[in-house]
């Protein structure tokens, strides 16, 4: 059995959690077999009044063969 990670980061403006949501939804839909997550960094990027709550996770799925393989 062989995995595949992948670093994407995801953002919110309503909080690190939903960072984190967004990224592993998001990543869900091209990526099959997701079977972890790992949070990383952390930030925020403030913008005048508002904040964007930004997260790095890096997402592990298992490499599917195809059958001719």
């Amino acid at each position: 059995m062989v995995y595949k990670y992948i670093d994407i980061v995801g953002t919110s403006p309503k909080g690190t959690d939903y960072a984190i949501k967004n990224a592993i939804q998001e990543a869900s839909k091209t990526v099959k077999n997701i079977q972890w997550a790992e949070l990383g960094r952390v930030t925020v990027k403030v913008d005048k009044q508002t904040l964007e709550y930004q997260a790095e996770v890096r997402i592990g799925f298992k490499v599917q063969r195809s059958r001719n393989d």
